[in-house]
């Protein structure tokens, strides 16, 4: 839903994560390759273990797609020798403190705010004690335990996701998509990725009702999501959005619309003429878009999805 990137230089920030492996990575997969020889074929061509480490995601998918092919013509101890392998190179345990403490170093200028999966959860980093404490789950885009160790370390296959949207029940080790396409297409971050302007939250009435507050007959409602493009789909369902937003947020959906109705134009334009200020300043004392985009609220595409307030 949200894009996940830094808005620092990336020759800095690519700088700053390669001084988190002391080690050269790159002796190290030599040195396996030497004690293992098959794992040479799972590295794509041209590709290098420091290279991943900053690699764009359009090509982590191509390494990620190499080598579960590649392991699949391997017979099964064949590939766990190769899996055991790469896992000594990208070992993500060993990282992993160090890779969340990168991501919500302020210095490193990500923008961590809500679920980038979801926007239902607050995951941005708190301050106890003089020390940023994470509260997301640094979620794997590609998973790297079973499908594909080389990718366990690569900056741009982490994003900091809720526990929900990483759990095993949702997406979990799956991916976003099934083609290389849809994988690049949908992670949050690729830098095409754009859900906010392909995706939109609608509410539709499952039955006829007679008019009245929406909110006095929730079960006829449904929040569903309408799309530019399509592709966009595969991540609403396997974020299971529709049946979480239904269940979580359906109220709150009919309170916005029915005071969306409530304030028509012509109510907020007599208010504000009785005022003497602009239509803008009604519209935002009355629905607090500024507020919400500045403290990063939750739910806020869905809200101004509703509101017309997102281009489409």
């Amino acid at each position: 839903m949200y894009k996940f990137e830094s808005s620092l230089d990336k020759r800095t920030l690519h700088r700053a994560y390669n001084a988190l492996y002391v080690h050269d990575l790159d002796r190290k997969w030599n040195k396996n390759v030497l004690s293992h020889p098959l794992l040479a074929g799972a590295m794509l061509p041209g590709m290098s273990a420091k290279k991943l480490l900053t690699a764009e995601f359009k090509k982590l998918v191509e390494v990620y797609f190499h080598y579960k092919e590649y392991v699949a013509g391997l017979t099964d101890i064949q590939a766990k020798e190769v899996r055991d392998a790469a896992n000594k190179v990208f070992s993500y345990e060993s990282f992993t403190k160090k890779i969340s403490a990168f991501l919500i170093n302020p210095a490193h200028k990500f923008e961590i705010w809500n679920c980038v999966y979801c926007d239902m959860i607050k995951v941005s980093p708190f301050n106890h004690k003089g020390k940023l404490v994470r509260r997301f789950d640094t979620e794997h885009v590609l998973d790297n335990k079973g499908d594909c160790p080389l990718v366990a370390l690569s900056l741009y296959n982490f994003v900091p996701s809720c526990g929900t949207c990483n759990d095993p029940a949702i997406k979990g080790t799956k991916t976003i998509g099934d083609t290389k396409e849809e994988i690049t297409k949908l992670s949050p971050t690729n830098p095409s990725y754009d859900f906010w302007h392909n995706v939109l939250f609608v509410v539709n009435a499952k039955a006829d009702m007679t008019w009245q507050k929406r909110e006095d007959v929730p079960d006829i409602f449904e929040i569903d999501f309408s799309y530019k493009d399509v592709s966009y789909k595969k991540s609403v369902e396997l974020f299971a959005l529709k049946t979480r937003y239904n269940t979580d947020c359906l109220m709150e959906a009919l309170r916005w619309l029915d005071k969306k109705d409530r304030f028509s134009p012509r109510l907020l334009q007599d208010i504000a003429k009785l005022e003497g200020c602009s239509e803008a300043e009604v519209f935002e004392r009355v629905f607090k878009i500024d507020i919400d985009r500045r403290e990063h609220n939750l739910y806020r595409k869905m809200k101004e999805d509703l509101l017309e307030i997102t281009p489409w």
